[in-house]
């Protein structure tokens, strides 16, 4: 008997989804991705052979994996932030295991399942976000190593979540061609997912780890220890403390660019913190905190700009080089990453840029 079109989406999901797993497992950080593309295809399966009525008693436990996607897809995150997980983050799927107890209510089951998703899904963006901004505090190239657009993926499908949600409750009020319709975009959504997302990470370099400075966090309490003193010390002392503490930062700062500017260590490809701290001699924290304080950047950025001062300085001085020369002179490691520097500095492309300064 032939597959219904639903069912046919859903083939190409379990397809999608295996060869995905064959392309990214090779990867440690990847393998939790791999873990819920599996899932998705087992979901996937388990539809066709419900729609089939090969395997009636599974419809059951269907809704049970509504309870698992969301904490899959956090503790997959996790995996490719963090490249490691702990036996404790196994308690996530306890709601899961609790509610096969309970599953003749499916249509309760399938509604805290479509929550759970979207706690996870809120949960998932914040520690992609948090990640974006260590890459940020320490690499100068961290803008290709950031999972901003799994963020989108995950705003994406966890909108159609809910409107998956409204259309399960709303079977017995709307037509079952609207039904057939509507389960037709979902899954859809979810095989083009899963293609995009075997692609961007199958061509994304492998997330790296984020630097331990554990010596540079228990010198800065120590350091802040000291600058606050008694819990008994007035207002105004601490105001003085923190103009101290400003002015020192500033002096730091202020050495820093210049060593920075005179050495041009900004031009190194794929500068990071650490290899600053080499450099100059001082700590990552003050460096760090040096540059938040009197750029008002992210390391991330404030190397950037240089960088797109130094482009736009050569574009100025007529330098017979073209742009993508002069993105890779400036220390940029790819056209994409200059692009977006470029904009954010100065409003405009850098061909935009180069015609003002021709005209």
């Amino acid at each position: 008997m032939p597959l219904e079109p639903i069912s046919l989406i859903n083939a190409g999901i379990v397809i999608a989804s295996i060869q995905g797993c064959a392309i990214l497992w090779s990867k440690a950080g990847h393998r939790g991705i791999c873990v819920l593309l599996l899932l998705l295809a087992l979901s996937a399966l388990m539809n066709i052979l419900e729609a089939k009525d090969i395997a009636p008693y599974l419809t059951q436990f269907t809704p049970t994996f509504l309870l698992l996607f969301g904490p899959m897809l956090y503790l997959a995150c996790s995996l490719l932030t963090k490249n490691a997980l702990n036996k404790r983050d196994g308690l996530h799927f306890l709601p899961a295991l609790l509610s096969m107890a309970f599953s003749q209510y499916v249509q309760a089951i399938i509604a805290l399942g479509t929550l759970s998703r979207l706690a996870y899904s809120v949960l998932t963006a914040r520690q992609l976000q948090q990640y974006k901004r260590h890459l940020d505090a320490e690499r100068s190239d961290s803008d290709e190593y950031s999972f901003q657009w799994m963020i989108w993926v995950v705003v994406i499908t966890a909108s159609f979540n809910v409107i998956d949600l409204v259309r399960l409750n709303l079977q017995p009020f709307i037509s079952a061609d609207l039904n057939v319709f509507g389960q037709g975009v979902n899954n859809t959504l979810w095989l083009v997912m899963v293609m995009f997302i075997t692609y961007k990470l199958n061509s994304q370099q492998s997330a790296p780890a984020i630097e331990n400075r554990s010596n540079d966090k228990a010198q800065a309490r120590s350091s802040d220890s000291h600058s606050t003193g008694d819990e008994g010390l007035s207002s105004d002392g601490a105001q003085s403390a923190e103009k101290e503490d400003a002015a020192q930062f500033l002096v730091i700062f202020s050495a820093l660019e210049e060593q920075i500017k005179e050495e041009q260590w900004f031009l190194i490809e794929r500068l990071t913190l650490a290899q600053l701290s080499e450099f100059s001699g001082f700590q990552q924290r003050d460096i760090s905190r040096a540059i938040n304080l009197n750029a008002n950047k992210s390391f991330n950025e404030y190397i950037n700009t240089l960088r797109v001062d130094y482009v736009c300085q050569a574009i100025r001085n007529h330098a017979n080089k073209s742009i993508t020369e002069l993105t890779f002179d400036a220390g940029f490691s790819s056209k994409a990453a200059f692009n977006r520097a470029f904009k954010q500095v100065t409003k405009m492309t850098p061909t935009q840029f180069k015609n003002m300064q021709a005209a």
